[in-house]
């Protein structure tokens, strides 16, 4: 892959990364919200305490979704500098232009993509 296409990848997984990062810690100021306010010496509504809760478990979950995206990134970023980006590591072949668009962290060409999915069932 030429150095050009590289940079191109770079900064968008850079920029991602950052939008990522970002995500995260805002969902930590809601976990860190709630968590003041269960300490707090005050009585909430049911209601306000199960949307609280609801809160609380949908940003857990956004979170660890993130975490998870976030880790791709990374690792792609690793695969830029050590220079296997755009190669699948299933069968070593280049992964597609249209393939790397819109999914840049991925790490296997279609192929090998679609027989790791129907082993995973």
């Amino acid at each position: 892959m030429r150095s050009r296409e590289l940079a191109k990848y770079r900064t968008r997984l850079v920029e991602e990364r950052e939008r990522i990062r970002k995500s995260i810690a805002r969902h930590q100021e809601v976990l860190d919200h709630s968590k003041q306010v269960d300490g707090m010496a005050h009585s909430n509504h049911m209601a306000d305490q199960g949307t609280d809760e609801a809160r609380q478990e949908q940003a857990i979950g956004l979170m660890q979704s993130e975490s998870r995206y976030l880790y791709r990134i990374d690792d792609a970023l690793k695969r830029i500098e050590d220079g296997t980006y755009g190669q699948c590591e299933l069968c070593s072949e280049t992964i597609n232009q249209e393939r790397l668009e819109a999914l840049p962290y991925t790490r296997m060409c279609i192929d090998c993509a679609e027989k790791e999915d129907a082993k995973r069932g």
